[in-house]
């Protein structure tokens, strides 16, 4: 009997979950949070498999890592464990991966590579520990202005990650969920549980069909980057410059969810180099893609210390399906294209 009670009281929250996404009037921020004892999925919501058990994270908190993705990094590891990838624009048409992991340990991620300053004011709005390699002179003060829960491969953490010898310096630094989890405790920054995006398998929208495929252009005159990403029926596969985009244990990268986010950026030469700048605190239009469905909104980041939030076209916060989602950041929709099968 008490079984049954606690599967029955176990249901309702998720069903408040869901009723928070469809619903303006019961916006609460406590649905956002996964129940006591693991992550929400798609089945519990719909009440398709409500009997299934609930595996609980990984990680006893949430940690993000700068991740190399110059020609030469590549094919990096441990992507396919986040749970929560952003792309933006680094410098000269090269893109830097900022990867969040909750869900799923990693035995090794990378390359790690350096901050800069709206990487770091990204990281703080999820307030956890970011693990990088130094940065640029704006991020490295922005990350003490912040109090940000800093793991600095150069500065204060570097027994936290090591050099693969195999590879060239500087896109041959790793690091684990396990080693920083190690480092972050050790420094005594509180683990925090990642915040649930709001879930849903009803979305509504413009229909993509198998073979779709979305393109985005970070290319410059200098460097060829075109990151396109193929809807196979059931997710979306990461190609870049039309090359499938795996990892290095052979891993294709998927997401379950595609997000495009426009965001004021231009470009500062610095030493000869041109350093992007990215409006990351502000508003912006989003694209989602969530399985077949395309649908548009909005987001917003009101300060370092906010999250980001994404609305859908009602002005009501935005669901998602279960799984890992990518959110890709360009200048504007220019950078964005979609072909057919």
């Amino acid at each position: 009997m008490k079984r049954i009670v606690v599967s029955v009281v176990f249901i309702v929250l998720l069903s408040l979950v869901f009723a928070g996404c469809t619903k303006e009037e019961e916006k609460d921020e406590t649905a956002l949070q996964p129940p006591a004892g693991g992550e929400m999925t798609g089945e519990e919501i719909t009440g398709e498999k409500e009997e299934k058990e609930l595996l609980p994270p990984e990680l006893p908190g949430a940690v993000i890592v700068m991740i190399d993705n110059f020609s030469k990094a590549r094919p990096q590891i441990g992507l396919d464990k986040a749970d929560i990838v952003y792309e933006m624009m680094a410098e000269g048409g090269i893109t830097r991966y900022m990867a969040i992991f909750y869900s799923k340990g990693a035995d090794k991620i990378g390359p790690v590579r350096s901050a800069r300053y709206y990487f770091v004011e990204l990281a703080k709005g999820y307030d956890a520990p970011l693990a990088h390699a130094g940065g640029s002179q704006e991020a490295l003060s922005l990350v003490y202005q912040l109090k940000l829960k800093d793991l600095d491969e150069i500065y204060n953490a570097g027994s936290y990650f090591w050099r693969d010898k195999s590879r060239k310096m500087p896109h041959n630094l790793y690091t684990s969920t396990d080693e920083l989890i190690r480092g972050a405790k050790a420094k005594g920054y509180e683990l925090i549980p990642l915040e649930a995006l709001p879930l849903s398998e009803d979305f509504r929208g413009e229909k993509l069909e198998q073979g779709d495929e979305i393109t985005l252009d970070y290319s410059t005159n200098q460097y060829k980057n075109v990151v396109s990403w193929q809807y196979n029926g059931q997710e979306y596969e990461r190609y870049v410059n039309g090359k499938k985009y795996e990892t290095a244990d052979n891993i294709t990268i998927t997401a379950d969810n595609l997000l495009i986010i426009t965001a004021k950026t231009k470009t500062k030469v610095v030493d000869g180099v041109p350093l992007s700048e990215i409006d990351i605190i502000g508003a912006g239009e989003v694209r989602y893609y969530n399985g077949e469905v395309l649908s548009t909104g909005t987001w917003e980041k009101t300060s370092a210390s906010s999250n980001i939030v994404f609305y859908n076209e009602q002005g009501e916060k935005a669901c998602f399906k279960p799984g890992q989602t990518w959110i890709q950041v360009v200048s504007d929709w220019g950078k964005v294209g979609t072909t057919g099968d």
